[in-house]
């Protein structure tokens, strides 16, 4: 029997190969479901194409709408059809969707990158399957699981009037199945308690961690950019005010700046010029870019990243990883990135150190 993963982002893929690995799951029975956006897809695809872990690849917003087997289907490149860019947008992810699973039938498992996502909620209320599980895309683990846990299910929050009449659309003209899974597994890397209802499997990289190569290491720092002043966490110049007060802590090494995908140009032009630091943008994610392609750094900071918790998990004691605190009391996200800190200094196996004094 089959098992789906439905994943939107890099590090949704890396998770659902240590699932695979984990459930012993064989490589011909498991599907792989892409739906990430323009920024995120390329990432993904060359990720899962160097992997080669998925005996089905779909990535949805390129599988047939009519005719022909969505698990057997290939891009065609080259071809001009009209209207191809209308009829790759979100509002035929329903149709394809229900396509892919005609074709599929009951599945053993289904792995979902976010339970919240309406799409992946429809997949698992059309699929017979057996059990699902939530991959993690970062620290939004931690506030799905305790909303779980207090009960507080999609349908029971309060999610505006635009909201809900989107979503009432959404039912009404593509026909969305989107009730909320009342058991869901979690696979994570985090310390949460589960809701009533679910569970919760350790995720500790041992796939990963098990084929981790052997690279002459370089004494530069990598710091991991972030898109803060993107969206709202801070204003452009507080965060290149931080990368200033980071540049000093390290004024004796060299800094190598690593590109977060949704940073904006004009920002990453602006720290280039005036900081001086190099600037890369890796092709992988950076846990598989430092695991198994290299180099690897002497140290790895950011002000806070989900990929500072994976890559601690991976490398454990081998890298040394530090968390540069920034102020967020004005910030509307002040209580979700405490928390994160709080994570951090609460968990005694972590290696990530936290500094504030900077």
């Amino acid at each position: 029997m089959r098992s789906v993963f439905l994943i939107k982002s890099p590090l949704q893929l890396l998770n659902a190969v240590e699932a695979k690995h984990y459930f012993k799951l064989r490589t011909e029975n498991c599907v792989l479901i892409v739906m990430g956006d323009r920024k995120s897809q390329p990432q993904i695809l060359k990720l899962a194409s160097c992997m080669g872990e998925w005996g089905n690849l779909i990535v949805l917003n390129e599988s047939p709408l009519f005719i022909g087997n969505p698990l057997e289907h290939k891009k065609t490149t080259g071809l001009k059809v009209w209207g191809a860019g209308f009829f790759k947008k979100s509002f035929f992810y329903v149709r394809r969707l229900n396509r892919v699973q005609e074709y599929l039938g009951a599945v053993e498992y289904v792995f979902v990158g976010y339970p919240r996502y309406v799409y992946m909620r429809h997949f698992i209320n059309i699929t017979p399957h057996k059990e699902v599980f939530l991959l993690d895309d970062g620290n939004a683990t931690i506030q799905l699981a305790k909303e779980r846990r207090d009960s507080k299910l999609s349908e029971e929050m309060d999610v505006g009037w635009k909201k809900g009449l989107k979503r009432s659309a959404k039912r009404r003209l593509q026909g969305v199945k989107d009730a909320e899974k009342e058991v869901l597994g979690f696979f994570t890397i985090y310390d949460i308690v589960a809701g009533k209802n679910d569970s919760v499997i350790k995720n500790n990289f041992d796939y990963v961690r098990s084929r981790l190569s052997l690279f002459e290491g370089t004494e530069a720092v990598y710091f991991l950019g972030s898109p803060l002043s993107e969206v709202g966490i801070l204003n452009q110049d507080e965060y290149l005010d931080y990368l200033r007060r980071v540049k000093e802590y390290y004024k004796t090494k060299k800094l190598v700046y690593i590109i977060h995908r949704r940073e904006n140009e004009d920002k990453l032009k602006l720290i280039e010029r005036e900081l001086g630091w190099d600037m890369v943008l890796y092709e992988y994610p950076i846990e598989y870019q430092l695991a198994m392609v290299g180099p690897r750094p002497s140290i790895l900071a950011s002000f806070f990243s989900s990929a500072l918790d994976t890559c601690a998990l991976i490398f454990k004691n081998d890298l040394k990883i530090v968390s540069f605190k920034i102020d967020v009391k004005n910030s509307p996200r002040e209580e979700e990135i405490e928390s994160i800190y709080n994570s951090y200094s609460l968990n005694k196996n972590s290696n990530i150190l936290i500094e504030a004094d900077y």
